[in-house]
């Protein structure tokens, strides 16, 4: 009869920590729903950040700006999109905030300081499923 030696316990603990996350325990739930993942882009001045977000495919949507100076986020699509979204600064921290912009229109906010701005876009029922949106650097 085959004799197994067992793990040390420290060995159990590096194997365990080895797996992929996808492979450790996780309810059935978890391990069996489609991932939507968390989609981010850095803005930088000479390369917006341009795309769907599509809350089909994503539970949120980030945008990490620079700053100081102002930041533009323009609707692409033809119809009106209507975005929930949080907002982070050295100075400030809300959430529950609303960005609603008709077919090709613009809204600019302030970045106002070096700490820059990160803003998430996130779904609750409130706003559009999709958007066709353009966030770029002012000037």
């Amino acid at each position: 009869m085959p004799f197994i030696r067992p793990l040390p316990l420290s060995g159990l603990v590096v194997a365990l920590l080895s797996l992929p996350l996808a492979a450790q325990a996780q309810p059935a739930a978890v391990r069996n729903s489609q991932p939507q993942g968390e989609f981010g882009c850095e803005v930088q001045r000479d390369t917006p950040c341009q795309g769907k977000v599509d809350f089909a495919k994503g539970k949120s949507f980030e945008f990490k700006i620079p700053g100081p100076g102002d930041v533009v986020f323009q609707n692409d699509g033809n119809k009106r999109c209507t975005l929930e979204y949080s907002i982070s600064e050295s100075t400030l921290a809300a959430t529950g905030r609303q960005l609603s912009l008709g077919a090709g229109q613009t809204e600019t906010l302030t970045v106002r300081d070096a700490g820059g701005m990160v803003i998430r876009f996130f779904n609750r029922g409130l706003g559009s499923s999709t958007c066709d949106l353009t966030v770029s650097l002012k000037g």
